[in-house]
């Protein structure tokens, strides 16, 4: 999914596919899953995911019915394989869509990170931002190159300050 991001997110995705496992936590007990399912991310950003997992679209009405809306009773606690390294995180399911026969997509927010968890996560995204900046959709490489002309004025400026001060030391106006 390309980034539509246009200020309505906190934080642009990028696309990106990378393998994940998740499980239901009880919203009330918070007790670990036992059952896991296997899936792939969309897209990625700070603060959420956007996965899909090939599955019976049946099987999985009754669980899907139970992670969102105001009778919610799970919440995901999802693994997400970066390479050599691994992040868990305690997900909320924002949306799902379910495609008949056999496709569950869902977009989730980063509800809990570990300090060290959240650590390895914000490097390894940060790290994809300046890596793939192809990945993250028009608008955050707006803002960048806003950013760098921003800087540039903003130099521009000081040495035309500097200009006036010097030329009004020296007595000139």
């Amino acid at each position: 999914m390309q980034d539509d991001w246009n200020g309505r997110r906190a934080h642009p995705r990028i696309d990106m596919s990378l393998p994940v496992y998740f499980g239901l936590i009880h919203v009330k007990g918070g007790k670990k899953p036992k059952a896991r399912f296997s899936a792939e991310t969309m897209d990625i950003s700070m603060k959420g995911l956007g996965i899909k997992m090939n599955c019976h679209v049946m099987h999985m009405i009754p669980i899907a019915i139970n992670m969102m809306g105001d009778n919610k009773k799970y919440d995901l606690e999802i693994g997400i394989e970066l390479g050599q390294d691994k992040v868990l995180a305690v997900c909320e399911v924002k949306w799902s869509l379910l495609e008949i026969p056999h496709l569950l997509k869902m977009g989730v927010f980063i509800k809990d990170l570990e300090y060290e968890e959240e650590g390895k996560w914000t490097r390894f995204i940060e790290n994809q931002y300046r890596e793939n900046p192809q990945k993250t959709g028009p608008t955050l490489r707006a803002i960048e190159s806003i950013q760098m002309a921003s800087n540039h004025l903003s130099k521009a400026s000081d040495r035309i300050f500097q200009q006036m001060k010097s030329h009004v030391v020296n007595g000139r106006k």
